[in-house]
């Protein structure tokens, strides 16, 4: 009955919305009345050396959590430094934060956005995207890399772009591909819709594509790509996805900025990996859009997940909030998986290139 409640809210909202767009006064919606009660609690996660640290990813290693996040560079004020840091259960930091070390890495210097972190045969992978283009540095592209970690310091000897592969040609920046395990090997999620994915070939620097699927999903809050890794739940592959979409707000006192959300997805365990579930529709918790606001490179409303965890019961998704802020969403997991609505897979091919 809750559920049913919650999806006639949201389409009297939505339908409200529409109708005074056409009439040309926009009602301005509180996203935050939209939260589901399948979201539990936020929590802001606070490195104080690093107070405006954001958009974080997480994974469980060694038996530990560890945190990774952007921050920014105290002298050049550069956001592209990323550091590396161990919590406790409660996700408080329990020691040092460490600043990721870097070599042999083309091109020279570093430009990294927004890494994930993934466990693939007990090695720490990070998956991140970086600038190839020394001169302009406007070209991106995504890069693997093995984090090594000896008690001291975290750093990376090697990374390896991945420059040739069936890409989308109206993409100039590469980004935001989905990393997961799939029989010890680590496959990318390169779109959602369609669901295309790559197996990648390291050393040769480029993607095989080795599964196409498409589906029908309707959705109205822009388009949908990829945020956390997907990982095996209840024997399917879950993931948490970012859309944008220009709106007129409370939040942004009625000019039309761009609001970034976050939503849920599943897809098969095994080729072609079609999605099979998704949000109906965005998932919003507490202090998602209400709260602090910071100035970022143009007007924005961000939530941004980057990476989750999970038992029988919860899931934890972190997420990065303004450019700014590093925050923990927690979620009743059936009360989640219930809400997924299934979507048609109408065709799918395996595929190799």
């Amino acid at each position: 009955m809750k559920l049913l409640l919650q999806n006639m809210l949201f389409l009297v909202i939505s339908f409200i919305f529409n109708l005074t767009l056409t009439a040309g006064e926009p009602t301005l919606i509180d996203l935050e009345f939209l939260q589901q009660d399948f979201v539990i609690k936020t929590e802001q996660i606070k490195i104080p050396a690093y107070p405006d640290a954001f958009n974080p990813s997480i994974i469980r290693w060694e038996g530990k959590l560890l945190l990774s996040f952007r921050a920014r560079d105290s002298l050049t004020q550069s956001t592209n430094p990323v550091y590396l840091t161990w919590l406790d259960e409660n996700f408080k930091p329990t020691g040092n934060i460490y600043r990721l070390e870097i070599h042999n890495v083309p091109p020279v210097g570093s430009f990294m956005q927004d890494p994930r972190l993934i466990i693939i045969d007990n090695r720490l992978l990070m998956i991140y995207s970086n600038t190839w283009d020394e001169v302009t540095q406007e070209l991106r592209r995504v890069f693997v890399a093995e984090v090594q970690y000896d008690g001291d310091r975290f750093y990376i000897e090697n990374s390896f772009p991945l420059l040739k592969f069936d890409r989308d040609p109206t993409n100039k920046q590469e980004k935001n591909w989905v990393p997961f395990e799939y029989d010890g090997n680590l496959l990318l999620s390169y779109s959602i819709v369609p669901h295309k994915v790559f197996l990648p070939l390291l050393e040769q620097n480029e993607c095989a594509t080795i599964a196409y699927s498409e589906t029908n999903i309707d959705w109205n809050w822009g388009e949908l790509r990829g945020g956390t890794p997907a990982l095996m739940v209840d024997g399917e592959y879950l993931a948490f996805f970012h859309c944008s979409k220009y709106m007129k707000t409370v939040h942004s006192k009625g000019k039309s900025l761009q609001h970034y959300f976050m939503g849920a997805y599943t897809f098969k365990s095994s080729p072609p990996f079609s999605v099979t579930k998704i949000s109906p529709e965005i998932i919003v918790g507490k202090n998602f859009y209400h709260g602090k606001l910071h100035q970022t490179w143009k007007p924005l409303f961000v939530v941004f997940p980057g990476g989750f965890i999970c038992n029988k019961q919860h899931i934890w998704v972190v997420y990065g909030r303004q450019d700014h802020e590093m925050w923990i969403v927690k979620i009743n997991k059936d009360g989640l998986l219930k809400s997924l609505k299934t979507v048609k897979d109408f065709s799918y091919k395996n595929a190799t290139n």
